[in-house]
């Protein structure tokens, strides 16, 4: 099955397909290499870092650097009890870092530098500056308001430490002059504006003094609290009256009553109220009817009642009933008009009450209203006059702080000689240089390896998403071209043979064994080894019992022919493609080789023949048909296809198509060229074998297992060579 990345890969020239950009990718593996690779570059940028710091360390001026603090105050110091004494919108506490800011552009301005160097000059006569020489000092000035803190950081920079320090002092002092002029100033014009706003307050004090006056002569709020208090005492001694008439009322009417309901009968005599009007003139004819009544009931015993006295006492009893029951009307009229006279009375002591008591509600109301204007009046006074005072304590103060220091910037920490200058600094700078020569050197190591264009290693092969690697084949030291490529027979258990093994077992694995027939090896470029790769892939093929041919298919260098040569009289390949030859004359070709049973060669020398007419493609089909029917298998050595088109219809014919690639020979964008055109062609099978790689030198992104394999396993295929060349 074809390695399936899709088509539209670069062709050779074009951009990698590894998306590192102009130095590449910059994974582990590869930095470790180019490192190995290009130490040297790498250590002369770095010397020559090194150097440049050491000449800059050498060559510049010392910079010293002298420091000062000043501490900035969001309100003023007090001087009396009252608020501050020069009159300014300090803010709100949120608004702190708006004023110390402020006052930090303000210590930056053309004022503060013109005093600096003033104060400067004062104290060293002997300068010689001039303005325009302070003027670029004050580059080297940095002030910083410290964070949550009110510190300033003054910090100034000069090849003379002495002059730093002089002139930082000065700058520091300068700042807080500046603010304590300015303080003054503002002092001043407060006293005038306080003057000025105190006059106007007295006057305002004097107004509201009249405005008083006048209301409390007009009012005589005291004549209304009398008239309140007397109509008040009037109120009780109505209330007092008034109580004693309706109790006298409520006795008269229960009287009333009780007389209403007494009958007037002998025996009630003695139930009749003491309290009863005309009681006594009641109790007396009541007296004479009971007398009356016992004189003719005791005749009432002697005779009958139609006797004469008896009947002249009925006519005295029947008078004495009716003057006691005139008696007791009399008595009732007079109470109920007693009652009616208490009612009368009570009733009008109310109309008075009520009058009163709406003529003290008239008062109290005039009084309210009187007061509550009054107190507004009052309230307006008092709060003219603390005004008034609050403006001369003010005078008071601004006057004293006119000759008070009440600035809001003091020194904290004046400047002192540095003893070590700022500038440069060598580990700093050393530490630098080191950095950007290391940065530099990878930089230049991966430029060059990217624009060198070289194979380094085999995963290099597979970011282009053309083929797979299907083998990596070692290093072999200190050996001829006969030897290497032989290794698979002469030493079995060696790298190079358990290498070939392993890349014949991938090609009988299920996934590529209906592709591997005829197998067509070719490269990009010459010396990659193809005919070696091609030459043990065919060992081990007949080492594992398969019957195996070997066609040397690069016609224009032949190289089979000198590994295993050719019989004496034995025909020339060349020769036989240019005669055209019938199919019958196939096996003459092929003759076998003492190295390993069952391994055929076809191969030939370099012919004056017209080698594009040579590979036509019914004889290389009738050629290759032959060798399917009577081999196991097949093995194509053709020739670099960068070079020629001779593999292209080679690759036609072939089942599966190994490309040589080899480290620090092959061309990357060759190699990619060359597998992108075998794609296009539509080979079954497209694969890449790196050859020659020394694991001991590089990890190769993730083969470096294998190195470690080798080394233990040297020992045992050294030991079993010997006995394998005998054999």
């Amino acid at each position: 099955m074809p390695y399936g990345a899709p088509y539209g890969s670069p062709y050779y020239g074009g951009t990698p397909a590894d998306g590192g950009g102009l130095l590449g990718s910059l994974d582990p593996h590869r930095l470790i290499r180019v490192a190995r690779k290009n130490w040297l570059t790498i250590l002369l940028v770095l010397v020559f870092a090194g150097t440049a710091a050491y000449f800059y360390l050498s060559t510049t001026q010392k910079v010293y650097q002298a420091n000062s603090l000043v501490e900035l105050s969001v309100r003023r110091p007090r001087i009396m009890t009252q608020q501050a004494a020069v009159i300014e919108d300090q803010g709100a506490s949120s608004q702190s870092e708006e004023i110390f800011n402020t006052r930090l552009e303000k210590f930056k301005g053309r004022v503060m530098q013109e005093a600096a160097i003033a104060r400067y000059r004062k104290q060293h006569p002997e300068c010689k500056l001039q303005d325009e020489d302070f003027n670029q000092l004050f580059a080297n000035l940095n002030l910083t308001l410290l964070r949550r803190t009110r510190l300033v950081k003054i910090e100034f920079n000069h090849t003379d430490p002495q002059f730093a320090s002089d002139f930082c002092a000065a700058i520091a002092e300068a700042a807080e002059a500046s603010v304590y002029d300015e303080n003054r100033i503002a002092s001043d014009a407060a006293v005038i504006w306080l003057e000025a706003q105190c006059v106007s307050q007295r006057a305002e004090v004097e107004k509201a003094d009249a405005i008083l006056l006048k209301y409390r002569q007009e009012n005589k709020i005291d004549v209304l609290e009398s008239q309140r208090k007397t109509v008040d005492n009037a109120l009780m001694d109505f209330n007092k009256v008034l109580v004693d008439l309706e109790s006298q009322e409520a006795k008269e009417r229960d009287l009333l009553n009780t007389i209403n309901a007494v009958e007037l009968k002998p025996e009630n005599t003695g139930k009749l109220p003491a309290s009863i009007p005309r009681a006594d003139e009641i109790k007396s004819t009541m007296d004479k009817w009971m007398v009356a009544l016992a004189e003719r009931d005791a005749l009432m015993s002697k005779y009958t009642a139609k006797h004469p006295e008896v009947q002249a006492k009925d006519g005295i009893v029947a008078m004495c009933r009716s003057q006691a029951l005139d008696a007791l009307s009399r008595a009732k009229s007079t109470s109920a008009s007693n009652l009616e006279l208490l009612r009368k009375q009570a009733e009008s002591l109310r109309q008075k009450k009520a009058d009163q008591a709406k003529l003290a509600s008239d008062l109290e109301l005039q009084i309210v209203e009187r007061r509550t204007h009054l107190t507004a009046l009052e309230r307006t006074r008092d709060a003219s006059d603390a005004a008034y005072r609050g403006i001369l304590s003010r005078i008071q103060e601004a006057r004293m702080a006119a000759d008070e220091n009440t600035a809001t910037v003091k020194i904290v920490e004046r400047a002192s000689v540095p003893e070590k200058p700022v500038k440069p600094k060598p580990v700093r700078i050393i530490a630098l240089a080191i950095l950007l020569g290391l940065m530099g050197g990878f930089g230049l190591a991966l430029l060059q390896d990217s624009l060198g264009d070289r194979l380094e290693a085999p995963h290099e092969i597979e970011v282009s998403g053309l083929a797979k690697v299907l083998a990596v084949i070692p290093h072999a030291k200190e050996a001829d071209r006969v030897s290497i490529a032989t290794a698979s027979a002469t030493l079995r258990h060696g790298e190079l043979a358990e290498a070939f093994a392993g890349l014949r077992a991938m090609l009988d694995s299920p996934q590529y064994k209906t592709h591997n027939g005829v197998i067509l090896l070719s490269s990009s470029m010459p010396a990659e080894g193809k005919t070696v790769t091609a030459c043990n892939l065919a060992i081990t093929y007949a080492r594992h019992g398969e019957k195996t041919l070997l066609i040397d298919f690069d016609l224009r260098r032949p190289r089979l022919a000198g590994i295993f040569p050719l019989p004496a009289g034995h025909k020339n390949l060349a020769d036989f493609l240019a005669d055209g030859a019938p199919e019958t004359d196939f096996p003459v070709l092929a003759y076998a080789t003492s190295v390993v049973p069952g391994l055929s060669i076809m191969a030939g020398r370099p012919a004056p023949h017209s080698h594009p007419e040579l590979v036509n493609e019914n004889k290389l089909a009738a050629l290759l048909h032959w060798a399917r029917t009577n081999y196991d298998r097949v093995i194509l050595d053709a020739p670099p296809l960068g070079l020629v088109s001779d593999a292209l219809s080679l690759a036609a014919l072939a089942d599966a198509v190994l490309v040589v690639a080899r480290p620090e020979i092959s061309r990357k964008r060759a190699v990619w060229h060359t597998l992108h055109r075998f794609r296009e062609a539509g080979v079954g099978v497209l694969a890449a074998i790196v050859n020659d790689v020394d694991f001991s030198r590089t990890p190769y992104g993730g083969y470096s297992p294998y190195y470690h394999y080798q080394q233990h396993y040297k020992v045992y295929a050294l030991a079993a060579a010997p006995s394998e060349a005998q054999a």
